[in-house]
């Protein structure tokens, strides 16, 4: 993009975020909630000392300071967030993929970060298959209930699924290393990222030329929220990447 036109974008985005900053917004107050889903939002640190973190923590929170907006970040199981989000408004639940089923339920802003959901599996197993639709041929494959793997592949006509009802979608490693399933859907970055954290990263492999899905993580808002919010929170993120703030979140944790 030449400098010119580059500067009046940043110009532009710049004069949006002043404006909706300064909208009087009644009944803003949100609640935001989220579910740890590593690198994208976790918890570290011990204690007093343990805190929300990640990528897309850290972008919201990059969202907050612009707008002057200092409502607290709140983590819970993702069926009870997803279940609020669907029913209570001022809420907003992230980081969520904007799935064809979700569309029309949710208001959204982003894209926050990229997502790329491969199949997990046991290294040095046998199972193999070269596209999704061999993957129906696949013993079980474990998801969590209402997470967008088990979404998207029950769309897909998937009878193989091993349906976890409850927990952290995380919980299928444990299942998947001790042969209770064959693979493990999920994003690329959270499956390498649990698996590092539970020391055992050289136990998985992704099978190789094969996605559920590339696409992206959003902010979904209750589908009542007043579209000032909406545009405020979303030309808050747009000025942040034109400045270049979110390639630098994103560059800390992609290692």
């Amino acid at each position: 993009m030449p400098v010119f036109f580059r500067s009046l974008f940043v110009i532009s985005v710049f004069s949006l975020s002043v404006f909706f900053s300064s909208v009087a917004l009644a009944g803003s107050a949100l609640s935001l909630m989220t579910e740890e889903f590593a690198p994208y939002q976790f918890y570290e640190g011990e204690g007093e000392d343990k805190k929300l973190t990640g990528i897309s923590i850290e972008i919201v929170k990059a969202i907050q300071n612009e707008i002057g907006n200092n409502d607290k970040i709140k983590a819970m199981p993702w069926n009870r967030a997803l279940k609020l989000v669907k029913n209570k408004k001022n809420t907003a639940l992230f980081s969520t993929a904007r799935t064809p089923e979700r569309e029309d339920k949710f208001k959204w802003v982003g894209p926050l970060a990229s997502l790329e959901i491969v199949f997990f599996r046991k290294k040095g197993s046998d199972v193999t298959f070269s596209s999704v639709e061999e993957a129906k041929k696949v013993g079980k494959i474990g998801v969590t209930k209402n997470v967008a793997t088990q979404e998207i592949l029950s769309d897909l006509g998937f009878q193989n699924l091993d349906i976890m009802k409850s927990g952290a979608d995380e919980k299928n490693l444990t299942r998947l290393l001790k042969g209770r399933i064959d693979v493990w859907p999920t994003a690329y970055y959270a499956g390498t990222y649990s698996a590092k954290k539970a020391g055992k990263r050289d136990m998985i492999e992704a099978v190789k030329g094969v996605n559920l899905l590339s696409g992206h993580l959003y902010i979904a808002f209750h589908k009542e929220t007043d579209g000032k919010v909406i545009n405020q929170w979303q030309a808050a993120l747009d000025l942040l990447k034109a400045q270049g703030a979110i390639d630098k979140i994103i560059a800390k944790y992609d290692r």
